[in-house]
């Protein structure tokens, strides 16, 4: 996956931001997003990503690998990523 050619992302004091350079939208989001948006150059599905977080971030509720897949589940929906394209 991949963020889409015509969004943009950039990180702020209180996360970041994804700009959705066609309609102008921009999506804010919070610190765990951010995590997620992050990771996505380095490739794999949500649940890759979600393991890649589990070993950064303690997860004692074991909400890392739902709140990725919700997240990418947003952000597929809203045009915001893609897979990637080799």
């Amino acid at each position: 996956m991949q963020l889409a050619k015509y969004v943009k992302f950039r990180e702020e004091q209180f996360g970041g931001v994804l700009f959705e350079t066609q309609s102008e939208k921009v999506f804010t989001l919070n610190a765990a997003a951010v995590a997620v948006v992050r990771e996505l150059p380095a490739g794999g599905d949500a649940g890759a990503i979600a393991a890649r977080l589990k070993q950064r971030y303690r997860d004692p509720a074991g909400a890392i690998e739902r709140d990725v897949a919700a997240l990418i589940d947003e952000l597929r929906a809203k045009g915001l990523i893609v897979e990637a394209t080799a």
